[in-house]
């Protein structure tokens, strides 16, 4: 299930532009006077021969706690509630999982987010703690063993001398990919979605994804550095 999530994101990633402008409903930052925040997911694979990359259930545990602890350095400016929503149920979560898929696939193929429909799980989480707007962080990506890249980095200058220099391949070391979603139960709809791309950036490492959360929100909830 997991490799089938892993996909869904590389998906989405590859039938998107690398960069981006942030999308919004009517709603502005300010409107947002308190925010649910849901339980963030990280889909991290691991490449370890050639270019093949499968998910690992151990890095994705681990980014999904430096992630979490990256959001909560923005505790203040994205004015969380106390309240969180964690899945325990693991039906409940593969159905959460499932909606946030959609709920991104449409952002990503639509100019438009007023017209994005949240899908009936996430709404009643919203309802249920009484809350208008929630957060939903989705982070994908993938990284090389070193020696996996170093022998991927002789390939390439191997290439390059056979070709005398005229084609060289640099392999990409590594990939982190920051969704964010703002979603409204008072409009039913999105009220912000933005993403942030970094190639050869670790996606394990929490100064990455602290600035990647504040790129995609900068002139949205926080200053441009």
């Amino acid at each position: 299930m997991k490799r089938v999530f892993l996909l869904s994101w590389s998906v989405i990633l590859l039938s998107s532009c690398v960069t981006s402008k942030f999308l919004t409903s009517d709603v502005k930052s300010e409107d947002i006077n308190e925010m649910l925040k849901f339980e963030p997911f990280s889909y991290i694979s691991l490449i370890e021969q050639g270019n093949r990359s499968f998910y690992n259930d151990s890095l994705s545990s681990e980014t999904k706690i430096i992630l979490n602890e990256s959001l909560e350095t923005f505790r203040e400016k994205f004015r969380f509630s106390p309240e969180e929503i964690t899945m325990t149920d693991s039906l409940e979560r593969i159905r959460f999982e499932q909606e946030i898929k959609i709920l991104i696939l449409l952002a990503e193929r639509n100019r438009s987010i007023k017209d994005i429909q949240i899908p009936p799980l996430i709404d009643s989480l919203l309802i249920t703690n009484g809350k208008r707007f929630g957060l939903i962080i989705v982070q994908s990506g993938f990284t090389r063993t070193k020696s996996n890249y170093g022998n991927q980095i002789a390939k390439g200058v191997g290439m390059g001398i056979l070709t005398m220099g005229m084609y060289y391949q640099t392999p990409i070391k590594a990939n982190s990919t920051i969704y964010a979603v703002i979603v409204d139960s008072k409009d039913k709809n999105i009220a912000f979605y933005h993403k942030n791309v970094l190639q050869d950036k670790e996606p394990t490492e929490k100064e990455i994804i602290i600035n990647q959360i504040h790129k995609i929100f900068e002139k949205y909830f926080v200053e441009k550095r």
